[in-house]
């Protein structure tokens, strides 16, 4: 009996930790699947001009890829963190409810940075490849 309340807590503290993993897995891979809407060229489109309207290039660059705040793409987090940044900020970034950025819009703006590409790496540069050090 004496160990029975700690066990309660771990027990409870592993079931958090074992419903977080599960959540963060689905969203990798919606995400990956495209079933956000990143294969809709209308969502990727709308979510460029959300992006630039609602100010998001101010801080995070006009590709995502960073400046002042964290680079968002290519590769994005998974959806459902990213909503959940949008929501409840962790860091100093205004909060975007449901009323001010709809889930819709929220979920357009994610398709346009799942569809930003990759930039090159140093190897497919035909002049980097040529420099000595």
């Amino acid at each position: 009996m004496r160990g029975l309340p700690f066990r309660r807590v771990f027990d409870a503290g592993a079931a958090v930790r074992r419903s977080f993993m599960a959540i963060a897995m689905m969203g990798a891979a919606l995400a990956s699947s495209g079933a956000l809407g990143a294969d809709k060229p209308n969502d990727v489109a709308r979510g460029k001009q959300l992006y630039f309207a609602t100010g998001c290039d101010q801080c995070h660059g006009t590709q995502g890829k960073g400046g002042a705040g964290p680079r968002l793409a290519p590769g994005p987090i998974p959806y459902e963190g990213f909503v959940m940044q949008l929501r409840k900020p962790r860091v100093r970034m205004p909060l975007y409810s449901a009323v001010v950025m709809p889930d819709s819009d929220v979920a357009a703006i994610f398709a346009f940075l799942q569809s930003v590409p990759k930039g090159k790496t140093a190897s497919d540069i035909p002049m980097l490849k040529t420099l000595s050090y």
